[in-house]
């Protein structure tokens, strides 16, 4: 049959073209898999933990959730600002070091700077040299996590004791958190290049926290905060305007003091609850991101384990059936050895001792597709000699022997074109047995590798199955990588009967 013909029964065969479909979909997911996602798969926090797919906003129990929200913005002009004792200050463009800027939510290395120096006298304590101020509103259900801070570099510090940065969240209602306290925070016992709470001088230092931080509860709460879980939910919890208030507080000691300083890219990110297609996990983890470089693997391990297993076994089973006595009964007893192998308890203890070494660990899926092809090729190899065998009667074969032909010409002009329908099924229906082998094992050994896959996506949504009581069940977690695991497997199925039809004239008839 010709491939022209070919093609046209598999065009007209419904489930075929429907399996085509699926695989089709999914490699091209796979192989575009950088330019579909936004966030590496492993970055933590892109958004709150445990949101919920966007879409799934639409239904009651999820309405009204929020997204990531930047709260208050970088551009200094937007803030209302104090000096103490109307001291002077200038706003300009900076270029600032992409090492500090990559721990805000911002992208930009150009930002605006507020830069001032101001007197400080002896005797009075602590003095706010600097009080900025924001107004944002937030008309969303409380939010499980926020994060804040801001880019300082304190540039000269003669005659002070400390500099401390404090931020303040106050509530439509008009509740003041503190959500910075001094004794919370100053832990360095050395002053050498740097203040007493770290701040190094002369560069800029990258103030980061989070509301479910310890100095954070403990400032905005008190110790009763401790007990609270998520004090997000808490602080979060009004709809209507909300002000951020950051002070710049110098310590003064005996004699007057004078400090100089630079500011930029204050920040208050609140994380969402909802996020992008399939939601996030526990940490924040884009789902989406992991689904589909997650794909990589499974269409990879698949389909080159099912290459290379049906290619020894028509290696293999084309010898035997051809050259019959002794080379058939080495092969054979040979394959019967591998058949009684058992397969996925071999493979869990290879995959455990492939994890104790690093430096096969880091090519753990090779090793699995070699481990696959070795152990799954006999029945292959069976089916294929049983097929040779059968061809080996046909009179065209006789002939081809009598006009001197050799073995090798006829296995390449008459058998193997006759068993490539076989192939071809086997290739289609042995994909879906590694593609679930990989997941499972995955699924066993979560830790093996951290490339992402969807066994893996299964095994930690599995793992943070008692927390995800709280959270709706997590069900986003873990029906999608599920589904794709089945959808997959089915295309291949679908394909290999399609496959069988075509090449068994019986079963095309019927």
């Amino acid at each position: 049959m010709s491939y022209k013909r070919q093609l046209k029964l598999f065009a007209k065969n419904k489930m075929g073209v429907a399996g085509a479909f699926i695989i089709v979909f999914f490699t091209l997911m796979a192989v575009f898999a950088p330019y579909l996602t936004s966030n590496p798969p492993s970055q933590t926090f892109v958004t709150g933990p445990w949101a919920v797919p966007s879409w799934a906003t639409i239904f009651p129990p999820y309405n009204n959730l929020p997204p990531n929200i930047e709260a208050v913005s970088n551009n200094l002009n937007s803030w209302k600002i104090y000096t103490y004792n109307n001291a002077n200050y200038t706003l300009q463009q900076s270029i600032l070091p992409s090492s500090a800027v990559s721990v805000t939510r911002y992208k930009n290395t150009k930002a605006q700077v507020i830069t001032m120096s101001s007197q400080v006298p002896a005797g009075m304590g602590e003095v706010s040299l600097l009080n900025m101020t924001y107004d944002f509103n937030y008309l969303y259900r409380p939010a499980y996590k926020f994060a804040f801070g801001v880019l300082f570099d304190p540039i000269i510090a003669a005659n002070i004791s400390d500099l401390y940065i404090k931020f303040t969240l106050i509530t439509p209602s008009g509740k003041a958190y503190a959500l910075t306290r001094y004794v919370y925070i100053a832990s360095s016992p050395e002053v050498i290049d740097s203040l007493d709470n770290g701040l190094h001088m002369n560069s800029w230092n990258s103030i980061f926290m989070a509301s479910d931080t310890i100095p954070v509860v403990m400032s905005a709460f008190g110790p009763s905060g401790l007990s609270i879980s998520m004090p997000a939910m808490v602080i979060l919890n009004q709809k209507g305007n909300y002000k951020l208030n950051i002070q710049v507080i110098a310590f003064e000691s005996s004699q007057p003091g004078y400090v100089k300083f630079s500011l930029a890219d204050p920040y208050f990110f609140i994380y969402g609850r909802q996020y992008g297609l399939l939601g996030s996990d526990n940490d924040g983890r884009d789902l989406w991101s992991q689904f589909v470089w997650g794909s990589r693997i499974s269409i990879e391990v698949g389909l080159l384990a099912s290459i290379f297993s049906v290619a020894m076994g028509l290696i293999i089973g084309l010898i035997a059936g051809m050259f019959g006595g002794l080379v058939e009964e080495l092969t054979m007893r040979l394959t019967d050895i591998f058949l009684v192998i058992p397969f996925l308890p071999l493979a869990i203890v290879v995959l455990f001792l492939l994890t104790q070494n690093a430096f096969l660990a880091k090519s753990l899926y090779f090793w699995l597709v070699v481990l696959f092809a070795v152990l799954s090729w006999p029945s292959v190899a069976r089916v294929i000699r049983s097929q040779v065998l059968s061809l080996k009667e046909r009179g065209y074969i006789e002939a081809s022997k009598a006009l001197g032909a050799g073995n090798w010409h006829i296995i390449r002009k008459h058998i193997i074109p006759n068993v490539m329908g076989l192939v071809y099924a086997n290739l289609a229906l042995s994909v879906p047995g590694f593609i679930l082998t990989e997941a499972a094992l995955d699924f066993l050994f979560p830790g093996s590798s951290t490339t992402p896959t969807w066994g893996r996506m299964l095994s930690k949504a599995y793992d943070h199955a008692a927390s995800a009581v709280y959270f709706q069940f997590g069900w986003w977690w873990f029906i999608f990588p599920g589904l794709a695991i089945v959808l997959l497997s089915l295309a291949f199925v679908m394909i290999g009967y399609a496959l069988d039809e075509i090449f068994n004239p019986r079963l095309r008839g019927q």
